[in-house]
């Protein structure tokens, strides 16, 4: 099985009590996707230097992510090249070239975008095999991720310790899946924060869940550690208005 298929009960990654996992940069792995009638694709974004990590999707085509693709790697010369080197052929004898369908149709499987003075983003096209949500797209779906263990980190000394912002966002997160209901998704949500969680010891555990058709969030907290469960939903407008917003400089939060 390609490593660009869900899977959904693999474990987070061990961290030490005292420090973040550390994201390790992959290698670009140009192959295409295998494809059947019931496969939705997701774009994971993974900005390590950041510490981020983002989904866009479920989209019944690799060819609706491109815009997506296009405008992350407009900021790297290389990753420009190596991009028109997968869309299209190399030229001719005239110096005429064709497009690759194969690529439109079928995409690649990791893409590294390189930036300066070592930064980088990942591009990772997920596949999951998942009929209901295909025959519900363009319509609005319930995503959901986790996160976690991420590491609370301490600065100062003494009475002026305080607690930094938890890290590891970038090495632990990941996808689980998309469903059609809502029920669905919250009964996911809880069996995957269950996961994360086991044989952890003492935990506390909240949850909030916004109204309506709205998603959420389950977080867990134990010594020095917190895991995410997040469950994204927003209809083709929302993405277009929080898209445009972003473009401005302005943000648009999920609607939870």
């Amino acid at each position: 099985m390609d490593n660009n298929d869900i899977f959904f009960h693999d474990p987070s990654p061990n961290s030490s009590d005292a420090q973040p996992f550390k994201y390790t940069k992959p290698a670009d792995d140009f192959r295409l996707l295998s494809l059947s009638p019931s496969s939705v694709l997701y774009l994971a974004v993974i900005t390590p230097h950041k510490d981020k990590y983002e989904i866009h999707g479920p989209v019944s085509s690799f060819d609706q992510m491109l815009p997506k693709i296009e405008e992350i790697a407009s900021d790297s010369p290389s990753a420009l090249d190596k991009l028109e080197a997968l869309q299209y052929s190399a030229p001719d004898v005239w110096g005429e070239q064709e497009k690759n369908t194969d690529f439109e149709k079928e995409g690649f499987t990791t893409f590294v975008v390189d930036g300066q003075r070592g930064t980088y983003t990942v591009l990772e096209i997920l596949r999951e095999q998942n009929p209901k949500v295909r025959e519900t797209l363009p319509a609005p779906v319930y995503t959901v991720t986790r996160h976690g263990p991420l590491i609370h980190t301490f600065s100062g000394v003494g009475v002026k310790t305080k607690v930094d912002v938890a890290k590891g966002v970038a090495a632990t997160s990941t996808l689980v899946g998309s469903f059609v209901e809502r029920k669905d998704a919250k009964t996911a949500a809880k069996v995957t924060m269950d996961m994360l969680v086991g044989g952890e010891g003492m935990v506390s555990r909240t949850e909030d869940w916004g109204k309506g058709e709205g998603g959420g969030v389950l977080l867990a907290m134990g010594r020095g550690k917190r895991w995410e469960v997040r469950v994204q939903y927003e209809d083709e407008a929302l993405r277009r208005a929080r898209e445009g917003a972003d473009t401005e400089g302005a943000g648009v939060g999920w609607r939870f």
